[in-house]
């Protein structure tokens, strides 16, 4: 007999805040990579973390007074919000 295990669960997670603020170092530990080197995000990156059964698929936009208008074309379908600073 085979069992069928749950299909993981996907959990969007977006992460906001000002330039400088840190979301990309935040978004690389939870990927357990490198944080020596981190530039400023141009545009956004994603990442997606396996953790506990859950896929999270963490998005990490640009900070910038240039970009700040457009974030709000990012929250549909977001589970979770962090606003970092």
């Amino acid at each position: 007999i085979k069992l069928k295990s749950a299909p993981e669960q996907e959990v969007r997670i977006l992460l906001l805040g000002l330039d400088n603020g840190g979301k990309t170092t935040l978004l690389k530990q939870l990927a357990s990579e490198d944080i020596s080197h981190i530039t400023p995000t141009q545009g956004f990156n994603i990442k997606s973390v396996q953790s506990q059964g859950f896929k999270l698929n963490v998005w990490d936009i640009g900070g910038q007074r240039k970009i700040r208008p457009y974030w709000r074309n990012y929250f549909e379908n977001t589970d979770v919000l962090v606003s970092v600073s």
